[in-house]
């Protein structure tokens, strides 16, 4: 009978835990893919969470514009301030933190993050990039196909990867095909 007792108690407790992060808001971000001419998108490895890759992306300030916080964060966290916004994913895409992610104290407010997406065609070198311009969020960047970025993304970020390849991956392939006639 305290066994039933006990279990129904965490029970209760992870669904009030549950019910409490339900009520958070989720925080305005911007994410960028940034791709070159050989049609591969530029990733970072975590600073925090070694071994963990993923694209830029950040917050967006009070009153400020997707577009003009996508185009301040590549700056901020890459040092790229000459890349060309090529396309806008059309809608919003959440996603929630996990219950056991260790979290800086002004994201603990959240239940996650609910972003925009940009693509961005960029003509720079990867030691173009400055990865110390404002705090470090990566400890290192490099170019990989996009179909790549799935199995190097944490996996509560996946569903939104996804997204982003099936809406970007036809894009870049359409955009270079454009760009090479033009050549």
């Amino acid at each position: 009978m305290k066994a039933k007792t006990a279990l129904k108690l965490l029970v209760i407790e992870k669904l009030e835990r549950e019910l409490i992060r339900m009520e958070k808001p989720y925080r305005k971000n911007v994410g960028m893919v940034v791709f070159n001419f050989h049609g591969e998108v530029l990733v970072g490895e975590r600073s925090n969470f070694p071994g963990s890759w993923q694209f830029p992306q950040g917050g967006i300030d009070e009153a400020e514009e997707p577009m003009t916080a996508a185009l301040r964060e590549l700056y901020e966290e890459v040092g790229i301030d000459s890349g060309k916004i090529v396309a806008e994913y059309p809608d919003w895409i959440p996603y929630d933190f996990p219950e056991n992610l260790p979290l800086n104290r002004h994201l603990q407010k959240y239940r996650g993050q609910i972003q925009k997406w940009f693509l961005i065609h960029w003509n720079g070198e990867i030691n173009d990039c400055k990865l110390d311009i404002h705090e470090r969020e990566f400890e290192t960047v490099r170019f990989i196909p996009i179909e790549k970025t799935l199995s190097t993304v944490v996996p509560f970020k996946k569903d939104v990867y996804y997204k982003i390849i099936e809406e970007f991956g036809p894009k870049i392939r359409t955009f270079l095909q454009e760009a090479k006639k033009k050549l």
